[in-house]
Parts: structure tokens; C-alpha cells; sequence
């Protein structure tokens, strides 16, 4: 790495700003990232966009081997597929036994959620259809009735006894379709009912928000509700893979949207098989916050930060960021740097993704997302964000901190994405100060540019920033992911504190 000196971003930090970080910042201390802003809002958006014809092909395809008329689903505005368990031996491969794989929260209402044409109490309304009082599909929270989640469970036998399997397409999400039950949980009197994939909560407040009931290790039978007409949630677990990619063939959580010469979406190590040779040669960092409906002091703290790619050719650019995992495809594929984020109907991005990727976010996890877009330099990817800059639009205060050649020896796209896989399955956890946007985005600058001491955007996400350079050259499969190393420690620390009794 070279010593030379390198551009300090400016500070966006006022004096009057920093007095109130306290106060609008989560747990740990940090704002939050202005993508979940966005994301909440979209929340509250009930636009239905179609699935991509090859998603819905992948659906019907699945429902016809259930002899389920799938287009008589598309009426009832459902795509969610339930009461057809598969067989225990086929259930057992999906979702084998193992540490590791995704954690979900399935919201699990009363079958009869409707009483006397009104909604019982303590449901979200904005998860239901008031006209034709059904579930909506593709909620965040995971709604799904008890009697479709218990008609789904396939029993299995697993080491330490039986195992409960989901199968089927949970809540209309077309990746969430097999996961073991790990634990069922009442939701306590009085408590909010909250979007379950949103884990910015502590334990000790999870704990006063739900009671559980039912788990793995304390059963004494199958999973079951005490009360017909409580809420509850499911805690399930993916298979061991799905921690580490969208596929089990693929792994990696980093995806490369091509648009030139056709778009074309690819993800996880299929990108060093697929991808060209055409060659990096400029690196941009870009900071921005983002344009939201109702801007908080909190909002007005947090900046989201890029890197913009240039390359030889001068055909287009790229876009790479780091942000929450499914982002875009649990936000209809709403994209800032496409201009087609506002137009009706499906957006390319959103069609280009397979099945996998089309699934909730989640806010303590990331994914590396890589973009071709129009912008060829950084004074035309400007005087894109300058044409989508306003507090009704797109980008607020864009900040443009760092700029520099590419002086890495194999930096063809190929090997470009290489590096990003490395980088994510070292570490896809998303945590405020310590692992953002920001420190992705610094980290990057730095690799690629072969320079020292480029800081995070922002003073609060330096506080705790470490940088990660190294994560980007070296073999995933021959480390123990972030995941992998924190297991191995809580079995040292429970294995110490049984000696010390």
C-alpha cells in the first residue's frame, strides 16, 4: 500500500448536530441507516407489483406439481402455497441438521382474523385485504394463519429428537419455502405488533414483547398454540447455506446487475464464472442521505455511501454498494440509480432476479450489490444524482469525498467480483458503527486504490471502524466466517462456565 496522502471527506457533523446524536440514535449508539427509513416507508406503500414472468413460471410451476391452479391464486391475490408437506425424507435434505442458516419470524394469527367483517384486535391492518378479507402477500412481519402453518409441518428425526419441518412458499415470498422450527412465541398483552424481520430490538426487549412457549430444546411434543385466538410467532431456521448465500450452488451475498450490452443479474461465485474481463480504472466515493417523506434528526445525521466504477471501455459505469441484505428484492426492486424506479409496473432490476433473491430484508445482515448504469464518469453519474436531488426526490447533500485510479494489477470485472465475495462471506453481519455502507465503501476506495487511511464518510462511523482491506484477497472457504468464529466462542465461553462450577 502506498503512504501517500489521502482526501479527507468533509465534515457533516455540526457542532449543534453532534449534541443530539444521543438522542436519536439506536442501542448501540449509531443513527440508522437511512435505507431502513426508506424501507419502512415502503412499508406503508400498498402498490402491488407484479412478480417477473420468469419468478411466476418458477411458481406455477411449483404449484402444479401440488395440482394447485396457479392462476386462480393470482385472483386471490395469493401466491403463498401451504398444506402440502412434503415427505419427511425429502424434508431432512432441504433443512439438515448443522449450525448456521438464516433466522426468520413467521407472524402466526388466528385462523379466523376476521370476526363479524372486522379485523381482531392486535393485527397490523396494512397485512390484510379489507375487501376480500384475506392475507396480503409479500409482508414484511410474515403473516400466515395457524391453521396454514400447522398443515404445513412435516415431523422428522433429528439427533437430540424430532425435528419440525415448514415446507411450502411462506406468505407468498418465493425464496422462504423450508425451515425447521425452532421455537413459538406469544405475543404479550398490550405489546406492538412489529415487523418480526426487523431485529433492532434487544433480547431483554424481544423478551418483554413475546413469551415463548414451545422450543427444541424443552419440548415435550410437537409445536402447538396454547390459545386459538392469540397472536404468535415462529422462530424457523434456513438451511446452513442460506447464511451464506441466496443458493447453495452460489454462494456469496454479492449480486452483479449488467445492463450493456443486456441485462443480465448474476450472484455469488457463478460471477467469477460468467462475468468479462473488461478492466477497472477509476474509483469514486459518493455520500449522500437519502430523501425521505419526514425528515428526523436522526435522518438528517446519516449519510448512505457508494462507490461509483469507471472503466476502460468508457461504455458505462458501475454502481457498488453495501447495504441491507434483500433490499431490493423485498422492496419490489426500487432502485435510486435506475430512472425507472418510478415507473409503473415491475422495474428491470426487480425482472432480472431469480426466485432466490426475492425474499424480506433483514437489518442485521448485508449484501454487496453491483450495478451497471448509464453514467460513464463521475461528472455524468452528477448530473444524474443532481437531476434526482430534492427532498421530494432521491438524494439529499450529496458529498463527493474521494476519487483515485484503480492501481490494482487484476481488476477486470471477473476479478472484481471475486473480491467481493471474498469480502462478504468473511463477515455479512450489518451493524451500525462497526460494519456499513460507509465502512464498505472505505474500505474499497482503499483496496482498489492501493492507498492508506481512507476513513468512513461520516465522524460517528469512524469511532469503532476497523478496516477490513484484507477481507477482499484471500479465499472465503479457507476461513471460518464471522458466523462460524462467534458459535465456536459461545461454546468456549459455556464450556468455561461449566468448569467453573
Amino acid at each position: 500500500m502506498s503512504n501517500d496522502d489521502t482526501l479527507e471527506p468533509a465534515s457533516v457533523m455540526s457542532d449543534e448536530a453532534s449534541s443530539v446524536t444521543a438522542s436519536v440514535s439506536t442501542s448501540d449508539g449509531s443513527p440508522l441507516d437511512g435505507e431502513y427509513q426508506c424501507l419502512i416507508e415502503g412499508m406503508e406503500d400498498d402498490t402491488e407489483i407484479p412478480l417477473a414472468p420468469s419468478v411466476e413460471l418458477e411458481l406455477q410451476r411449483t404449484m402444479s406439481e401440488y395440482r394447485i391452479d396457479y392462476q386462480s391464486r393470482l385472483k386471490d391475490s395469493s401466491t403463498a402455497l401451504y398444506g402440502q408437506p412434503m415427505p419427511a425424507h425429502e424434508a431432512e435434505n432441504l433443512v439438515p441438521t448443522g449450525d448456521g442458516g438464516l433466522i426468520w419470524y413467521a407472524t402466526i394469527i388466528p385462523t379466523e382474523f376476521f370476526e363479524d367483517g372486522k379485523l381482531r384486535k392486535g393485527l397490523n391492518r396494512r397485512d390484510f385485504d379489507f375487501e376480500h378479507q384475506e392475507v396480503k402477500p409479500r409482508r414484511p412481519s410474515l403473516p400466515v394463519t395457524s391453521a396454514d402453518f400447522f398443515a404445513s409441518l412435516t415431523t422428522v428425526d433429528g439427533p437430540n429428537g424430532k425435528r419440525f419441518i415448514f415446507s411450502g412458499v411462506l406468505n407468498g415470498w418465493p425464496a422462504l419455502r423450508n425451515f425447521e422450527v425452532m421455537a413459538i412465541e406469544e405475543r404479550r398483552s398490550g405489546s406492538t405488533l412489529v415487523p418480526t424481520t426487523v431485529e433492532l430490538m434487544s433480547d431483554h426487549i424481544q423478551s418483554m414483547l413475546w413469551r415463548r412457549v414451545w422450543d427444541t430444546t424443552g419440548q415435550t411434543g410437537p409445536p402447538r398454540l396454547p390459545k386459538s385466538h392469540a397472536v404468535y410467532r415462529a422462530k424457523l431456521r434456513g438451511a446452513p447455506w442460506t447464511s451464506q448465500g441466496w443458493s447453495k450452488e452460489s454462494p456469496g451475498l454479492a449480486f452483479w446487475y449488467e445492463t450493456y450490452p443486456k441485462e443480465r443479474l448474476t450472484f455469488g461465485t457463478d460471477m467469477v464464472k460468467i462475468l468479462g474481463e473488461e478492466k477497472c480504472t477509476r474509483v469514486h466515493m459518493v455520500s449522500h442521505r437519502y430523501a425521505v417523506q419526514r425528515e428526523s434528526p436522526r435522518d438528517r445525521l446519516t449519510y448512505h455511501s457508494i462507490c461509483f466504477l469507471e472503466w476502460e471501455h468508457g461504455q458505462y459505469g458501475t454502481v457498488v454498494e453495501n447495504a441491507y441484505l434483500n433490499g431490493l428484492g423485498g422492496y419490489k426492486g426500487l432502485c435510486n440509480w435506475y430512472d425507472d424506479k418510478d415507473d409503473p409496473g415491475p422495474t428491470g432490476i426487480y425482472k432480472a432476479m431469480p426466485m432466490e433473491m426475492i425474499q424480506p430484508w433483514m437489518t442485521t445482515r448485508s449484501e454487496i450489490r453491483i450495478m451497471d448504469v448509464k453514467s460513464k464518469s463521475l461528472p455524468e453519474l452528477q448530473a444524474y444524482i443532481a437531476r434526482y436531488t430534492g427532498c421530494t426526490k432521491r438524494f439529499v447533500d450529496p458529498q463527493y469525498t474521494f476519487s483515485h485510479d484503480v492501481r490494482l494489477t487484476f481488476r477486470s470485472k471477473r476479478q472484481l467480483s471475486q473480491y467481493f465475495i471474498n469480502y462478504i462471506s468473511r463477515d455479512s453481519t450489518y451493524a451500525d458503527l462497526k460494519r456499513n455502507c460507509q465502512t464498505f465503501s472505505a474500505d474499497l476506495c482503499a483496496f482498489l486504490a492501493g492507498k492508506r487511511n481512507i476513513p468512513p464518510f461520516h465522524p460517528v462511523s469512524r469511532i469503532e471502524y476497523q478496516p477490513k482491506i484484507h477481507y477482499f484477497l484471500y479465499e472465503f472457504s479457507m476461513y471460518l466466517s464471522h458466523d462460524e468464529k462467534r458459535k465456536r466462542k459461545e461454546q468456549r465461553d459455556r464450556q468455561k462456565s461449566r468448569l467453573s462450577l
